[in-house]
């Protein structure tokens, strides 16, 4: 039986419970698929298909009381397998009187409406003469047991959600207020949804084991099909010939593409092909359960040039005396001013280096909080903690000439860090 056969909840509920304490916050209301897989441990079907309101999840505060999941009725028969930890579900089918809500007053957007399946069929038919496999029995009996009790709509399934865990009257972080609209739109009044994003963040922060199992196997995804692009990238190839080739790479790991950069600025080729002579960097996480890796390499098309060699020495200088500094109580800030200073005085020109910024990953390839005293997406600066995954991004660019990365992911422990890749070959040469 492989870990994914029964993996528990990727939240962690005691850092949630103590992170939403200082927040003031009574429970959580995710919208945003990486949110909700993170409270649900179930990443939303009609998410792949576009829909802007897939599914919520819910998380209450109080130990006691139960979090939910809220989708499609057919989404039962996913989430309901028994391969892992789940939370609670409420199901909502569709509106069956939606010709009463047209126009309608506030009066009647409160009246909560028929679901699809009261007068309506609206399940899936099973054959009478066939036997159902244990699998199909599986299905039919989840439907049978949430058709009664579908909610209409998923601001109505919401609203069940919210009042069957205690959270009714309480204080909401939302990582999307689209939520608050869809409760206010029905005039439910009885919750307050605070921006929340922030504190999904925050608690994500610091995995449990189990994520970075996760987390370890998406970064080996990452540096194979990184390695194979890059060794494979020939003068005239495109970007989407080298990124076949990382797909199907990592798809032999069982991960999926997340990104993938290969040139200079943005990971655009300069000459819209590969060109002998060039200098490169190539940036890129596969995800694997929805986890993501972020791996970069330094790529040379023929012999490395003298100013390559220069500018790829004094940015290994500098990755060295960050890494000599990443433990626990370390803020993040202080590794990046440390290798920034020591990249320039090694001889990197500053105006060339595109980043030294020790950033968090995880569901997000930038999986920290942003600042909440200003209006942008400024960076909060945190001290490294046991449990953190961050990597240190490195990129050097300069158009007209080329590029370099190096970047490995790490996990913080007890006492340091350990790579959760193999960290050579900082430079390939190609072509």
């Amino acid at each position: 039986m492989s870990p994914e056969s029964h993996r528990p909840l990727p939240l962690n509920r005691d850092r949630a419970r103590m992170v939403m304490e200082r927040h003031g916050i009574d429970g959580l209301v995710a919208l945003r698929p990486h949110n909700v897989y993170y409270l649900s441990n179930t990443w939303p079907v009609f998410t792949d298909f576009g829909g802007e309101f897939p599914a919520l999840a819910t998380f209450p505060s109080d130990p006691s009381q139960p979090g939910f999941f809220v989708g499609t009725s057919g989404s039962a028969w996913d989430l309901l397998k028994g391969d892992r930890e789940v939370p609670e579900y409420i199901t909502f089918s569709g509106v069956e009187n939606w010709q009463d809500y047209i126009d309608a007053t506030p009066e009647q957007m409160r009246k909560e409406p028929v679901p699809y399946g009261t007068t309506l069929q609206h399940r899936f038919a099973v054959n009478p003469d066939n036997d159902l496999s244990p699998r199909e029995a599986r299905w039919n009996a989840t439907q049978q047991g949430f058709q009664p009790n579908n909610a209409a709509s998923i601001e109505w399934a919401l609203v069940r959600a919210l009042q069957q865990s205690g959270l009714a009257g309480g204080r909401i972080a939302v990582d999307d207020m689209r939520i608050a609209h869809l409760l206010s739109r029905i005039g439910y009044e009885a919750v307050t949804c605070v921006p929340g994003d922030n504190i999904f963040r925050e608690i994500r922060l610091v995995k449990q084991a189990h994520e970075i199992d996760l987390i370890r196997r998406a970064q080996m995804a990452s540096r194979e099909a990184a390695l194979a692009a890059a060794r494979s990238l020939a003068p005239g190839m495109t970007y989407q010939e080298a990124r076949a080739n990382f797909t199907a790479t990592a798809a032999t790991h069982g991960a999926e593409i997340g990104f993938l950069l290969i040139g200079i600025t943005q990971g655009m080729l300069p000459d819209e092909v590969v060109r002998a002579g060039r200098s490169y960097m190539i940036d890129c996480g596969a995800k694997y359960q929805h986890y993501m890796g972020d791996f970069a390499r330094t790529v040379s098309i023929g012999d490395p040039t003298a100013t390559l060699l220069r500018r790829h020495q004094a940015q290994q200088i500098g990755r060295a005396a960050a890494l000599e500094h990443i433990r626990p109580g370390v803020m993040f800030s202080e590794v990046n001013a440390i290798g920034r200073a020591a990249m320039i005085k090694a001889g990197m020109p500053s105006e060339v280096i595109a980043a030294c910024h020790l950033h968090s990953v995880g569901l997000q390839h930038d999986d920290q909080p942003t600042r909440d005293d200003v209006p942008y997406p400024i960076p909060q600066d945190f001290a490294l903690q046991p449990g953190m995954c961050v990597t240190l991004d490195l990129p050097y660019i300069e158009l007209g000439w080329g590029a370099g990365h190096n970047e490995d992911l790490l996990l913080i422990t007890d006492s340091g860090f350990e790579f959760l890749n193999a960290p050579d070959d900082p430079m390939i040469v190609a072509g």
